[in-house]
């Protein structure tokens, strides 16, 4: 008897990068280990691109029906228009990669739950969208079947604040996609002159929030420039420059570091393993991090890794990074400085995080996954 597994696929767009990558991720993993009795339905936003390895997946399995759908995340349409849909097509089971479902649907669900950040940072919501965030959460942690999580300290958490039988919450480790490796070929790695990037670079890549901890970073940074590496070394922050939190570019200014910490502006995912090889080292300075994917990509690339010691940053970089109290300036100084002087801990930072990549893929991602669908539509 077929087996369907609708999966909503809303995310996959650059916009929504974590969540996006990850349902692109699984579902390019995931398509390929169908048996001939599973097939699987993709829920998207109309105009949605996917990346080749995941059209070609979806293109080997004619089967796959893909369904564009204009109802946003976090809409009062996500609650009732989506719910209409999803009893309209009945499959077997439904995958929603985030937290955000329609609480009313009765159907078998299993959500992923990458992290409780909001539960602890929400300075960018007023108190009715905190209220909705946390009805909904806690709908999805009580009416699903089972819940992914991506770390072992995300589970131990949820288990505890939404009150989970342990057994409900299975963890499956985020991968790493195969671009992301150490290049040795200089014509490649010269690639990075075109965002300017001609001097030794501490690189931040990821998203601005009051939790990512950026401003110490900076502050760190400046002092080391005062100590003498003013023109020597700079500090690199990737990604569209965000609107919603202008504290970070506030402070560069105040400091005067405008000639010495770099905006690059959106990379593109051909780009991103260039710049991450030529830094001199990534910063992570994140205080609450489900996973921390940018740093594990970083540690694919051969880039030696300072982190934060919060969350879950030590369970997935094992001892592949240079650790620091998140809320210690000093020890982030002392830390950037030994990485930038002793070249010997450069080497086995690098050593030692390319060894623990290789713990971490989205093949195993998504046959875990798949033990999961499967345990649920045969039951």
């Amino acid at each position: 008897m077929l087996k369907t597994i609708l999966f909503d696929g809303r995310f996959l767009s650059l916009s929504h990068a974590g969540i996006g990558r990850y349902s692109c991720e699984l579902l390019k993993e995931v398509l390929p280990q169908l048996k001939e009795s599973e097939r699987m339905i993709i829920l998207i936003k109309p105009g949605a691109k996917f990346d080749d390895d995941l059209s070609e997946a979806i293109k080997n399995r004619p089967d796959t029906e893909v369904i564009e759908t204009n109802i946003n995340h976090y809409s009062l349409k996500e609650q009732t228009e989506l719910l209409k849909l999803l009893n309209s097509i009945k499959p077997d089971l439904v995958h929603f990669p985030h937290f955000n479902h329609p609480i009313l649907y009765k159907g078998k669900f299993v959500v992923t739950i990458h992290d409780l950040t909001l539960s602890h940072f929400a300075e960018r919501s007023n108190v009715l969208k905190t209220l909705i965030y946390n009805k909904v959460i806690s709908s999805a942690a009580r009416n699903s079947k089972k819940i992914f999580t991506v770390s072992e300290f995300v589970k131990s958490e949820m288990v505890k604040k939404l009150k989970l039988p342990s057994g409900k919450v299975v963890v499956t480790h985020n991968g790493i996609d195969e671009k992301f490796k150490k290049i040795t070929n200089p014509r490649v790695l010269q690639k990075a002159e075109k965002y300017n990037l001609n001097k030794p670079y501490y690189l931040y890549v990821g998203q601005w929030r009051s939790h990512k901890n950026l401003l110490i970073l900076v502050e760190a940074f400046s002092s080391l420039v005062k100590k003498g590496l003013k023109n020597k070394v700079e500090l690199v922050f990737t990604g569209k420059i965000d609107s919603k939190y202008p504290q970070l570019k506030s402070l560069v200014k105040k400091l005067s570091l405008e000639k010495d910490v770099r905006f690059t502006g959106f990379i593109s995912d051909e780009d991103l393993p260039i710049i991450y090889n030529n830094a001199l080292a990534f910063v992570f300075p994140s205080l609450s991090e489900g996973f921390g994917l940018p740093a594990l990509e970083a540690q694919a690339c051969g880039t030696p890794v300072i982190s934060s010691d919060k969350t879950s940053m030590p369970e997935v970089l094992s001892d592949g990074a240079l650790y620091f109290d998140g809320k210690n300036q000093k020890q982030l100084e002392k830390k950037m400085i030994d990485v930038l002087e002793k070249e010997k801990l450069r080497d086995e930072l690098i050593a030692k995080g390319l060894e623990n990549t290789k713990k971490f893929s989205w093949k195993q991602t998504a046959s875990k996954s798949l033990e999961v669908y499967r345990e649920l539509l045969y039951k």
